[in-house]
């Protein structure tokens, strides 16, 4: 196999398009052509043509990997099948894989705090469903539990903050309805309940709201 044509590529000066016996075989950045020493007339050893395949293709998973992640952050297992997806090879993903995760860049336990936080301040989430969209997303119970530890070690108490999303989620759902009534029907009541546990709260923590909200509504 011998090199018989290099060129530039117009969009991305710093790639190359190398030619293999007359046909497109692949590209490559600058750095990787001077330091495999590619030049027209170059022979490619089976060998070395495999281990360029290999890197090339690890390189556009890890670009791949790092454009997904930056537009929020994502589990470990939302990258990776994003890669699997993408038919990377199982050697590029664990690669990538362990080079985000060493790099700080992929940390389940992180991702789930911020997302903790974020489902219980901003959609007003419950415990229970925030652990299984969690779970969802591929994170293992014991990163989830250490997240929660994570999540409120400055910003007060896990219990303090599940019982301020249940009633952000009640107000909300009664903004611009008559709460009186609504608190006082027994067929409104039970739907309010079932909204509040469908977001995720236990029936505690629906009650203790529900009975907050009626007794700042009747001025206690």
């Amino acid at each position: 196999m011998i090199i018989t044509e290099i060129t530039r590529q117009n969009k991305n000066p710093d790639r190359y398009n190398i030619f293999i016996d007359g046909q497109f075989a692949f590209a490559i950045n600058g750095t990787d052509l001077l330091y495999h020493k590619l030049a027209v007339g170059t022979e490619i050893r089976h060998d070395l043509y495999e281990k360029l395949q290999d890197e090339l293709d690890y390189a556009k998973a890890r670009d791949v990997a790092v454009r997904y992640l930056a537009h929020r952050p994502r589990s470990t297992k939302e990258v990776q099948g994003k890669l699997v997806a993408g038919q990377y090879s199982e050697a590029s993903i664990q690669r990538v894989l362990k080079l985000l995760t060493d790099g700080g860049y992929l940390d389940d336990v992180n991702f789930a705090a911020l997302f903790i936080q974020q489902k219980s301040s901003l959609a007003n989430y419950g415990k229970r469903r925030i652990i299984t969209e969690l779970f969802q997303k591929g994170v293992a119970k014991e990163d989830i539990m250490a997240a929660y530890g994570r999540a409120f070690a400055e910003d007060g108490t896990e219990a303090e903050t599940e019982q301020a999303a249940a009633t952000r989620a009640i107000e909300k759902k009664l903004r611009n309805k008559d709460a009186q009534a609504i608190l006082n029907d027994q067929k409104e009541l039970a739907r309010l309940t079932a909204f509040l546990a469908r977001r995720g709260f236990s029936f505690g923590v629906i009650k203790t709201a529900i009975n907050e909200q009626q007794a700042r509504l009747d001025g206690h």
